[in-house]
Protein backbone atom coordinates (compact mmCIF):
# COMPACT_ATOMS: atom_id res chain seq x y z
CA UNK A 1 0.00 0.00 0.00
CA UNK A 2 1.26 3.45 -0.70
CA UNK A 3 1.76 4.98 2.67
CA UNK A 4 -1.01 7.54 2.60
CA UNK A 5 -4.23 8.20 0.83
CA UNK A 6 -3.50 11.88 1.11
CA UNK A 7 -0.26 13.36 -0.14
CA UNK A 8 1.60 15.37 2.49
CA UNK A 9 1.87 18.93 1.29
CA UNK A 10 5.49 19.93 0.85
CA UNK A 11 6.25 23.63 0.75
CA UNK A 12 9.09 25.41 -0.97
CA UNK A 13 8.75 28.59 1.08
CA UNK A 14 8.58 28.26 4.85
CA UNK A 15 7.89 30.81 7.51
CA UNK A 16 10.27 29.68 10.25
CA UNK A 17 8.64 31.86 12.88
CA UNK A 18 5.25 30.32 12.21
CA UNK A 19 6.65 26.79 12.18
CA UNK A 20 8.60 27.43 15.37
CA UNK A 21 5.47 28.70 17.11
CA UNK A 22 3.39 25.74 15.95
CA UNK A 23 6.04 23.23 16.98
CA UNK A 24 6.43 24.86 20.38
CA UNK A 25 2.71 24.44 21.05
CA UNK A 26 2.59 20.89 19.67
CA UNK A 27 5.60 19.75 21.69
CA UNK A 28 4.07 21.24 24.82
CA UNK A 29 0.82 19.42 24.10
CA UNK A 30 2.49 16.04 23.66
CA UNK A 31 3.90 16.25 27.19
CA UNK A 32 1.00 17.98 28.98
CA UNK A 33 -2.38 17.32 27.36
CA UNK A 34 -1.53 14.03 25.64
CA UNK A 35 1.27 12.28 27.56
CA UNK A 36 1.38 8.51 27.04
CA UNK A 37 3.03 6.08 29.42
CA UNK A 38 4.02 2.44 29.64
CA UNK A 39 0.59 1.51 30.99
CA UNK A 40 1.06 -2.24 30.48
CA UNK A 41 3.63 -2.21 33.25
CA UNK A 42 0.73 -1.77 35.67
CA UNK A 43 -0.09 -5.06 37.34
CA UNK A 44 -3.85 -4.76 36.89
CA UNK A 45 -3.46 -4.51 33.11
CA UNK A 46 -0.62 -6.98 32.63
CA UNK A 47 -3.02 -9.81 33.48
CA UNK A 48 -5.43 -9.04 30.64
CA UNK A 49 -3.52 -7.07 27.97
CA UNK A 50 -0.15 -7.20 26.25
CA UNK A 51 1.68 -5.44 23.43
CA UNK A 52 0.89 -8.10 20.83
CA UNK A 53 -2.83 -7.80 21.55
CA UNK A 54 -2.69 -4.04 21.11
CA UNK A 55 -0.75 -4.50 17.86
CA UNK A 56 -3.46 -6.80 16.49
CA UNK A 57 -6.10 -4.22 17.37
CA UNK A 58 -4.22 -1.36 15.68
CA UNK A 59 -3.60 -3.51 12.59
CA UNK A 60 -7.35 -4.19 12.54
CA UNK A 61 -7.90 -0.42 12.52
CA UNK A 62 -5.64 -0.07 9.49
CA UNK A 63 -7.58 -2.89 7.86
CA UNK A 64 -10.84 -1.02 8.41
CA UNK A 65 -9.62 2.30 6.97
CA UNK A 66 -8.03 0.50 4.03
CA UNK A 67 -11.23 -1.42 3.34
CA UNK A 68 -13.32 1.75 3.53
CA UNK A 69 -10.77 3.96 1.67
CA UNK A 70 -10.49 6.34 4.62
CA UNK A 71 -7.66 8.49 5.94
CA UNK A 72 -4.89 6.37 7.42
CA UNK A 73 -4.00 9.28 9.72
CA UNK A 74 -7.18 8.50 11.66
CA UNK A 75 -5.61 5.33 13.06
CA UNK A 76 -2.79 7.18 14.83
CA UNK A 77 -5.37 9.46 16.45
CA UNK A 78 -7.57 6.50 17.43
CA UNK A 79 -4.56 4.72 18.93
CA UNK A 80 -3.88 7.84 20.99
CA UNK A 81 -7.45 7.84 22.33
CA UNK A 82 -7.19 4.15 23.14
CA UNK A 83 -3.83 4.38 24.92
CA UNK A 84 -4.84 7.37 27.02
CA UNK A 85 -8.13 5.80 28.06
CA UNK A 86 -6.45 2.55 29.07
CA UNK A 87 -3.77 4.41 31.02
CA UNK A 88 -6.43 6.47 32.83
CA UNK A 89 -8.29 3.40 34.05
CA UNK A 90 -11.28 3.21 31.72
CA UNK A 91 -10.45 -0.25 30.34
CA UNK A 92 -10.35 -3.36 32.52
CA UNK A 93 -10.73 -6.30 30.10
CA UNK A 94 -9.93 -7.42 26.58
CA UNK A 95 -13.56 -7.10 25.55
CA UNK A 96 -13.65 -3.50 26.79
CA UNK A 97 -10.37 -2.91 24.96
CA UNK A 98 -11.92 -4.14 21.71
CA UNK A 99 -15.00 -1.97 22.22
CA UNK A 100 -12.85 1.05 23.06
CA UNK A 101 -10.75 0.46 19.94
CA UNK A 102 -13.82 0.36 17.72
CA UNK A 103 -15.21 3.47 19.41
CA UNK A 104 -11.88 5.32 19.17
CA UNK A 105 -11.68 4.63 15.45
CA UNK A 106 -15.28 5.72 14.91
CA UNK A 107 -14.60 8.94 16.81
CA UNK A 108 -11.37 9.76 14.98
CA UNK A 109 -13.01 9.15 11.60
CA UNK A 110 -15.85 11.52 12.52
CA UNK A 111 -13.35 14.22 13.47
CA UNK A 112 -10.62 13.74 10.86
CA UNK A 113 -12.19 12.28 7.72
CA UNK A 114 -14.56 13.85 5.23
CA UNK A 115 -16.20 10.45 4.70
CA UNK A 116 -18.52 9.17 7.40
CA UNK A 117 -18.83 5.52 8.43
CA UNK A 118 -22.30 4.71 9.70
CA UNK A 119 -22.39 3.37 13.22
CA UNK A 120 -24.22 0.21 12.18
CA UNK A 121 -21.51 -0.47 9.58
CA UNK A 122 -18.78 -0.08 12.21
CA UNK A 123 -20.65 -2.43 14.53
CA UNK A 124 -20.86 -5.06 11.79
CA UNK A 125 -17.09 -4.88 11.41
CA UNK A 126 -16.91 -5.96 15.06
CA UNK A 127 -18.34 -9.34 14.05
CA UNK A 128 -21.39 -9.08 16.24
CA UNK A 129 -19.63 -8.68 19.59
CA UNK A 130 -21.25 -5.31 20.26
CA UNK A 131 -24.38 -3.35 19.45
CA UNK A 132 -24.75 0.34 18.61
CA UNK A 133 -25.65 1.41 22.14
CA UNK A 134 -22.39 -0.15 23.40
CA UNK A 135 -20.37 2.11 21.10
CA UNK A 136 -22.45 5.19 21.99
CA UNK A 137 -21.98 4.60 25.70
CA UNK A 138 -18.26 3.91 25.32
CA UNK A 139 -17.83 7.11 23.29
CA UNK A 140 -19.44 9.07 26.11
CA UNK A 141 -17.07 7.48 28.63
CA UNK A 142 -14.02 8.02 26.45
CA UNK A 143 -14.75 11.69 25.82
CA UNK A 144 -15.15 12.21 29.56
CA UNK A 145 -11.88 10.36 30.22
CA UNK A 146 -10.10 12.37 27.55
CA UNK A 147 -11.64 15.57 28.96
CA UNK A 148 -12.72 16.35 25.41
CA UNK A 149 -9.09 16.77 24.33
CA UNK A 150 -9.35 15.00 20.99
CA UNK A 151 -6.66 16.55 18.81
CA UNK A 152 -3.37 14.86 19.74
CA UNK A 153 -0.25 15.82 17.76
CA UNK A 154 0.73 12.60 15.97
CA UNK A 155 4.06 11.91 14.23
CA UNK A 156 2.51 12.86 10.89
CA UNK A 157 1.33 16.18 12.36
CA UNK A 158 4.94 16.94 13.26
CA UNK A 159 6.16 15.67 9.91
CA UNK A 160 4.02 18.20 8.06
CA UNK A 161 5.77 21.01 9.91
CA UNK A 162 9.23 19.46 9.55
CA UNK A 163 8.79 19.34 5.78
CA UNK A 164 8.30 23.09 5.76
CA UNK A 165 11.84 23.43 7.13
CA UNK A 166 13.44 21.71 4.14
CA UNK A 167 15.61 24.02 2.01
CA UNK A 168 14.00 25.31 -1.15
CA UNK A 169 16.83 23.66 -3.08
CA UNK A 170 15.60 20.16 -2.15
CA UNK A 171 14.01 18.65 -5.26
CA UNK A 172 10.24 17.96 -5.14
CA UNK A 173 10.72 14.23 -5.71
CA UNK A 174 13.25 14.09 -2.86
CA UNK A 175 10.77 15.86 -0.59
CA UNK A 176 8.12 13.39 -1.63
CA UNK A 177 10.38 10.42 -0.86
CA UNK A 178 11.27 11.79 2.59
CA UNK A 179 7.59 12.37 3.33
CA UNK A 180 6.40 8.94 2.25
CA UNK A 181 9.20 6.95 3.90
CA UNK A 182 8.77 8.86 7.15
CA UNK A 183 5.02 8.38 7.06
CA UNK A 184 5.47 4.65 6.56
CA UNK A 185 7.87 4.41 9.48
CA UNK A 186 5.47 6.46 11.61
CA UNK A 187 2.69 3.98 10.87
CA UNK A 188 4.93 1.12 11.98
CA UNK A 189 5.48 2.98 15.26
CA UNK A 190 1.72 3.36 15.73
CA UNK A 191 1.32 -0.42 15.55
CA UNK A 192 4.04 -1.30 18.05
CA UNK A 193 3.35 -0.77 21.74
CA UNK A 194 6.94 -0.02 22.70
CA UNK A 195 6.68 3.35 20.93
CA UNK A 196 3.80 4.52 23.14
CA UNK A 197 6.28 6.16 25.53
CA UNK A 198 8.24 7.90 22.75
CA UNK A 199 7.23 11.51 21.99
CA UNK A 200 5.60 11.76 18.53
CA UNK A 201 7.91 14.66 17.61
CA UNK A 202 10.97 12.50 18.23
CA UNK A 203 9.46 9.52 16.35
CA UNK A 204 8.77 11.78 13.36
CA UNK A 205 12.29 13.22 13.32
CA UNK A 206 13.90 9.82 13.82
CA UNK A 207 11.86 8.43 10.93
CA UNK A 208 12.84 11.40 8.80
CA UNK A 209 16.53 10.80 9.57
CA UNK A 210 16.21 7.12 8.64
CA UNK A 211 14.60 8.15 5.36
CA UNK A 212 17.39 10.64 4.65
CA UNK A 213 20.08 8.06 5.43
CA UNK A 214 18.80 5.90 2.61
CA UNK A 215 18.81 8.64 -0.01
CA UNK A 216 22.14 8.97 -1.80
CA UNK A 217 24.24 12.15 -1.68
CA UNK A 218 23.60 12.90 -5.34
CA UNK A 219 19.87 13.12 -4.65
CA UNK A 220 20.22 14.84 -1.27
CA UNK A 221 23.62 16.60 -1.11
CA UNK A 222 25.53 16.95 2.16
CA UNK A 223 25.03 20.72 2.21
CA UNK A 224 21.25 20.25 2.09
CA UNK A 225 21.40 17.63 4.84
CA UNK A 226 23.40 19.97 7.06
CA UNK A 227 20.92 22.75 6.42
CA UNK A 228 18.08 20.45 7.50
CA UNK A 229 19.94 19.41 10.67
CA UNK A 230 20.54 23.07 11.55
CA UNK A 231 16.92 24.05 10.93
CA UNK A 232 15.63 21.18 13.03
CA UNK A 233 17.97 22.08 15.87
CA UNK A 234 17.22 25.80 15.89
CA UNK A 235 13.53 25.84 14.92
CA UNK A 236 12.21 22.49 16.18
CA UNK A 237 14.65 22.19 19.10
CA UNK A 238 15.51 18.64 18.02
CA UNK A 239 19.13 17.53 17.77
CA UNK A 240 19.90 14.43 15.74
CA UNK A 241 22.81 13.61 18.07
CA UNK A 242 20.75 13.78 21.28
CA UNK A 243 20.43 10.50 23.23
CA UNK A 244 16.65 10.56 22.85
CA UNK A 245 16.74 10.86 19.05
CA UNK A 246 19.57 8.34 18.66
CA UNK A 247 17.75 5.80 20.85
CA UNK A 248 14.52 6.27 18.91
CA UNK A 249 16.36 5.72 15.61
CA UNK A 250 17.85 2.49 16.96
CA UNK A 251 14.45 1.21 18.10
CA UNK A 252 12.79 2.10 14.79
CA UNK A 253 15.55 0.44 12.78
CA UNK A 254 15.26 -2.70 14.89
CA UNK A 255 11.48 -2.74 14.36
CA UNK A 256 11.90 -2.34 10.61
CA UNK A 257 14.57 -5.02 10.36
CA UNK A 258 12.37 -7.41 12.29
CA UNK A 259 9.47 -6.89 9.93
CA UNK A 260 10.99 -6.32 6.50
CA UNK A 261 14.38 -5.94 4.87
CA UNK A 262 15.29 -2.25 4.84
CA UNK A 263 16.86 -2.64 1.42
CA UNK A 264 13.72 -4.25 0.04
CA UNK A 265 11.62 -1.59 1.73
CA UNK A 266 13.59 1.22 0.14
CA UNK A 267 13.41 -0.37 -3.32
CA UNK A 268 9.64 -0.65 -2.96
CA UNK A 269 9.28 2.87 -1.63
CA UNK A 270 11.53 4.31 -4.31
CA UNK A 271 9.41 2.76 -7.05
CA UNK A 272 6.17 3.82 -5.40
CA UNK A 273 7.41 7.35 -4.76
CA UNK A 274 8.37 7.82 -8.40
CA UNK A 275 5.02 6.41 -9.49
CA UNK A 276 3.08 8.38 -6.88
CA UNK A 277 4.89 11.62 -7.60
CA UNK A 278 4.29 11.26 -11.33
CA UNK A 279 0.59 10.69 -10.62
CA UNK A 280 0.53 13.71 -8.34
CA UNK A 281 2.01 15.86 -11.10
CA UNK A 282 -0.74 14.61 -13.39
CA UNK A 283 -3.30 15.75 -10.78
CA UNK A 284 -4.46 12.21 -10.07
CA UNK A 285 -3.83 12.88 -6.40
CA UNK A 286 -6.22 15.81 -6.41
CA UNK A 287 -9.00 13.38 -5.52
CA UNK A 288 -7.19 12.48 -2.31
CA UNK A 289 -7.47 8.69 -2.76
CA UNK A 290 -5.42 6.05 -4.47
CA UNK A 291 -5.06 2.31 -4.60
CA UNK A 292 -3.32 0.72 -1.61
CA UNK A 293 -0.21 -1.35 -2.32
CA UNK A 294 1.78 -1.68 0.92
CA UNK A 295 0.98 -1.05 4.57
CA UNK A 296 2.17 -1.94 8.07
CA UNK A 297 -0.48 -4.67 8.12
CA UNK A 298 1.13 -6.33 5.12
CA UNK A 299 4.64 -5.86 6.45
CA UNK A 300 3.85 -7.06 9.97
CA UNK A 301 3.26 -10.62 8.79
CA UNK A 302 6.53 -10.88 6.88
CA UNK A 303 9.46 -12.38 8.71
CA UNK A 304 12.69 -12.48 6.76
Amino acid sequence: MTFSEHTIQVETASDCDEVAELLFVMRRQETTCYPRKDYLSKQRLARVLDGSWRQRIVEWMYGVVDHCSLRRDSVAVAAYYLDLCVDRGLIESRKEFQLAAMTALQLSIKLYDSTMVKLDSMVRLGRGQFVEKDVIEMERKMLKTLQWQVHPPTPVCFLRQFLRLLPESVAPLTRYMIAEVTRFISEISVCLYKFVKFPPSVVAYAGMLIAMERIDNATLPICQRQNIFNQMRTVANLDRTSPEVVHTIEELQFALEKNISLQELMHTIDAQCHDGYNKMRCNEYSQGRHTPILSPRDVSNRRL
